[in-house]
């Protein structure tokens, strides 16, 4: 059994693992669950620096292409590699069903690193608990920064470009990023770039550059509470309310979310592909959502959805007629959808 803790991920990562076997990179940070899989695909060709580009024969497979033809993993890993000693075999976007192909390649040995991006997992989800039973399979928790990690980043990022940034606007950014690893590496490269000449960056470049993150910081919110993360909505109301945004947006935003996520459910309820109904709901998501939002249409049945919704609702009137208590009815609101999210 080989379950990480999330803070001990990065010092795995650090270490190079080369053993064969399943790595399964799973959580509600989209954009770091991507950065860890392709650091892990690269250290096992002694590239750990970059997190953005892979450098190296690795195989690529979206779990399409493992739906359409189940057997294509198994076939890719017991096949020896004509560039590297082990073949790294990166899985994306996985879902549950590549729990049946996944159990019975552990059935034999194989000399492959088999690198499983997906989102978040509970507990006692299956496919969870196969990898960490395995014993050649290890699971990487990949949540969204919280305030000191952020920071670190932050540092690391400017200290690496020789860039002096004042200590309030790391502060800044820290309210405004830290949702999705991908998104605050964009961000950040944008004020690089910004300082490349003047190697300094002071606050009110930061407000210029950067402050339009606020909706994206809407949702990891609203995601938050589909897959029922209680600790990363609890984050990213501090940081919504801290930033400014108001009651009433945050709930509209809830509000939104789950209308799209009734279209779909009904359509799949209908009998639509579930993939077809997501791709054919508009407004679409970004990309870098379309795992998360699958995951929460599959958890939320209609009458469950039916009932946020309501909820949401609720708590609008409701904070509209109290609003001094705002802040505090969509806190109660969303909060209990989550742990609801969290049961079904």
């Amino acid at each position: 059994m080989s379950e990480l803790k999330a803070y001990q991920v990065d010092a795995f990562l650090h270490n190079q693992p080369t053993a064969p076997g399943i790595y399964l990179i799973y959580g509600s940070d989209a954009g770091l669950v991507h950065e860890r899989s392709i650091l892990l695909c690269n250290s096992q060709f002694g590239t750990t620096g970059s997190n953005e580009t892979l450098h190296g024969d690795v195989i690529v497979l979206e779990m399409s292409e493992l739906e359409a033809e189940p057997s294509i993993l198994a076939v890719k890993a017991l096949t020896k590699s004509m560039f590297a000693e082990t073949p790294v075999i990166r899985v994306r976007n996985a879902s549950k069903n590549i729990l049946p192909i996944l159990t019975e390649l552990l059935t034999q040995p194989f000399e492959a690193v088999i690198v499983v991006e997906t989102g978040s997992l509970t507990k006692r989800d299956k496919l969870r608990v196969l990898i960490e039973e395995a014993p050649n399979g290890w699971t990487l928790p990949s949540f969204a920064d919280d305030d000191r990690s952020l920071a670190k980043v932050i540092k690391a990022a400017f200290e690496k470009e020789q860039i002096l940034i004042s200590p309030d606007a790391i502060a800044h950014l820290c309210t405004i990023l830290g949702n999705d690893r991908e998104i605050t590496r964009r961000e950040l490269e944008k004020l690089i770039n910004f300082a490349s000449q003047s190697k300094e960056l002071s606050l009110a470049d930061v407000h210029a550059l950067c402050d339009d993150n606020a909706m994206v910081a809407l949702d990891t919110l609203v995601d938050a509470i589909g897959v029922g993360n209680a600790a990363l909505l609890e984050a990213s109301l501090n940081r919504s309310f801290s930033a400014g945004l108001d009651a009433q947006l945050l709930l509209n935003a809830s509000a939104r979310h789950f209308h799209f996520l009734r279209t779909v459910r009904q359509k799949i309820d209908n009998g639509s592909n579930a993939a077809r109904a997501l791709e054919n709901t508009y407004p679409k998501p970004h990309f870098s959502r379309k795992q998360q939002i699958s995951n929460q249409v599959q958890r939320w049945s209609a009458p469950a959805l039916k009932r946020a919704s309501k909820r949401i609702f609720d708590a609008t009137l409701e904070s509209r007629e109290q609003r001094l208590l705002g802040e505090t009815l969509t806190r109660r609101a969303l909060l209990a959808i989550c742990l609801a999210a969290g049961k079904l």
